[in-house]
Parts: structure tokens; sequence; C-alpha cells
């Protein structure tokens, strides 16, 4: 990659976060001066360090040039740096055990719903969320501004979504015991109650064209799904297109609903479960699969609340195919999971009078449009994940058990 910034954060001491443009679209990453100039910085050169002691200096907001950097964080100055090696988007260093810093290696144009989403999160004071820290943007010469750095505070011993739940539905699905799902499960939806609650401010009415636009969307997930399915997916589709296209034109009539600026692609992947059977909701970057303008329009509640119930009908059919269960108990399990989380969800929202802020009927088929983009993901991304997909849209069709 030629590393000639398009333009520089001085950090201070030789070090820096640099934007740097390319075939590809851009970057920002952290750099390091030596004697031929600017070279790409590694854990280890204290470049998330100056980050930090950069946002412990900002109060609130700051510009600097065409950068600039949100701070909630006073006070803290952690030391040593090491990598998060896992496969990532973009890439991550642990700082001092307290602090991971998030460089945006693969630049998306702006503007990026991360920035007001965690701004109002955190002036909400929502506790299910990793610590915010601080935040970097940059503004094209044309454009609107884009992440391109985050940083929240460090949580030990987290567990990925698709490893806790996985492991708690093998579990109760071979005792025949929902407690222990039943009970992850609803603090989950109690926690996205809590979430919707915070963002509530920013709610408002859909209108006739939102609809449209929402049912244009998912008929066009529809016409791609169809396209790349598999001969199990795509048998499916053909045996069952007319409820299907009944099933998404609903979305059309989803006008005078109440929406405001939710998760967009919340997922049991987008939970962590930390030290102490917390649970918190990461990556508040908007669905992947929507232009950027459209990641930072208010949406149901619905959405966010299907793309959970779905993830977890997904959580049973990964532990099936990597276990030997009975198939009933599984069923019973996934139930139970879906259950607690709703009645939590809808119970958190009651308890604040805000219980008009879900429309329950649009969750079939935003569920179904779901499944639609796993199959898109699957056909273009990850091949061996198509099983997902293939299992779950005769279940949410037929009823049939997973």
């Amino acid at each position: 990659m030629d590393l000639t910034p398009t333009d520089l954060l001085d950090l201070g001491a030789g070090r820096a976060l640099a934007v740097i443009s390319h075939d590809a679209g851009g970057s920002a990453v952290p750099v390091v001066t030596d004697h031929d100039g600017w070279r790409r910085a590694t854990a280890g050169d204290g470049v998330a360090e100056a980050l930090i002691t950069l946002l412990t200096a900002t109060e609130g907001r700051s510009e600097r040039g065409r950068f600039t950097v949100i701070s909630w964080i006073a006070g803290q100055q952690p030391h040593g740096e090491r990598p998060i090696t896992v496969d990532q988007t973009n890439e991550s260093v642990i700082v001092g055990d307290a602090a991971v810093v998030k460089w945006s290696t693969h630049l998306e144009p702006g503007p990026h719903p991360a920035v007001p989403r965690l701004s109002a999160l955190t002036a909400a004071g929502f506790p299910a969320m990793p610590p915010p820290w601080g935040l970097v943007t940059w503004r094209p010469d044309a454009g609107a501004e884009t992440l391109v750095a985050t940083v929240t505070g460090y949580l030990p011993g987290a567990v990925d979504g698709w490893t806790w739940a996985v492991d708690l539905f093998v579990a109760g699905a071979r005792t025949d015991d929902a407690t222990d799902v039943a009970a992850a499960c609803a603090t989950v939806g109690a926690a996205v109650g809590d979430l919707h609650l915070a963002l509530a401010a920013t709610a408002t009415t859909s209108t006739a064209d939102d609809a449209r636009r929402w049912r244009e969307g998912a008929f066009e997930t529809l016409r791609t799904a169809t396209l790349l399915a598999d001969n199990t997916g795509a048998a499916v589709l053909a045996e069952y297109g007319t409820e299907v296209t009944a099933l998404l034109e609903r979305i059309g009539d989803l006008v005078g609903v109440p929406i405001f600026d939710a998760h967009g692609d919340l997922h049991v992947g987008q939970v962590l479960r930390s030290a102490g059977q917390r649970f918190v909701i990461t990556d508040f970057d908007g669905n992947p699969v929507l232009p950027p303008w459209q990641r930072v329009l208010p949406v149901p509640a619905a959405v966010d609340v299907a793309g959970m119930l779905q993830s977890f009908a997904h959580v049973a059919i990964v532990a099936a195919r990597h276990h030997d269960l009975d198939p009933a108990r599984l069923h019973r399990i996934d139930a139970a999971a879906r259950a607690a989380f709703l009645d939590a969800y809808t119970t958190r929202l009651a308890a604040a009078g805000q219980q008009q802020l879900f429309s329950a009927g649009a969750v079939p088929a935003f569920r179904l449009q779901q499944v639609l983009r796993e199959i898109i993901y699957a056909a273009k991304h990850l091949p061996r994940w198509m099983y997902v997909p293939d299992a779950a849209l005769p279940a949410l069709l037929k009823g049939d058990p997973l």
C-alpha cells in the first residue's frame, strides 16, 4: 500500500493517524516516522497510546483540520499495546488491558451511523455496551464525514454471541432444560429494550416514502437471493413464492409507525458476554448491505427485534450441525430462547410507557428478509454458511422444527 497520506492527524512524537487513498477506496492507519519518512505502525509503536492521550486531553468535541475528535473519557492513560489477531474487517489494538483502539482500515463513505448513535447512547447513560472512550472522524473534500478510529473500554474475557449462545443451546438441549438459555436471552431482551429506550428521543413517524423504500429493498433482496440460492434454497423459494411475496408486501404497509435511530444490524453475534454474565451490545456501524446514506436513516424497532429472533433460530441450526442433539429438545430450547427475549423486551418498553415503539406485526417480514440476506452473504462471502439459510427458510415459512 502506498503510504503517501491524503491527510494526517498529528498525535505527537512522530506518531499520527493517516488517511490514505488507494484503488480499494481508502484506509485510516496508524503511522510513525523513521529515516525514510512515514511507515505503517504496528502494535507496540505507541500510536494507539498516543490517540488515547489525545482523547484524555480533549473535552467533548474538537476540530483539527478535517478531523473531528470526540472524547468521553478523562484521566485515563493505559500503557502497552497488543494486537487483536482474529480476522477482522478493520484492525484493533488492546491498550493496557483497559481500552481497544479500532483503526478503520477499510473506510466507508459517510455519513457514518456510529457517530450519532454512540453519542446519543452515551448521553443517555446506556450501560449495556463497551464503555465508549472516543471517536475520530474525517471529512473528505467532497462528502460527509466518515469514521476513522474508535476507542472503547476493553472487556477482558468477553465471549462472542455465536459462542456463548451455541454453548447454551447445546447444554439446554442435552439436559432438556431451558432455564439457563431463557435467563440469558431475557437479559439480552431487556438490554435491547433499554437500547431502544435510550434512542427513543430520535423517534419520528414513518412516511409512505419510507415504507416504499423498505418494500423495494426487500424485493430487491428477494431477487438477488433467488439468483444466488443453491438448489435447496431455490426450491423452497419457488414452492412458497406466493407466501414469500405476501409476507414481504407487508413491509410496504408500515406507514405511520414509530421509527428511530435503532441499531440496524442486530443479531446474536453483536452481543458479547463478559465477566459476571454481563451482556453488552456492540457494533453500531449500521447494516453493511445498505448504502451509507440509508444506514443513518431511522427504522422500526421490529428490524432489530427480528434480527435477534432470527439469529436465535440460526444458533439452533449451528448447534444441530456440530452436535448430536435431539431435534425436539433443540426446538424447545430455540422456542424458549425467542420467547424469553421477546417477553423481556416488550416488558421493558411497557414499564417505561413506550410500548408503542414496537410494531410486532412487522417482525415476520423482517425475519424473512434477514434469511434472504443470509443467502446472499453465504453466496458472496462464506459458502459454507449456506446450510444456515437453507434450514432457516423452510422453518420460517412452513413452521418445520429446526
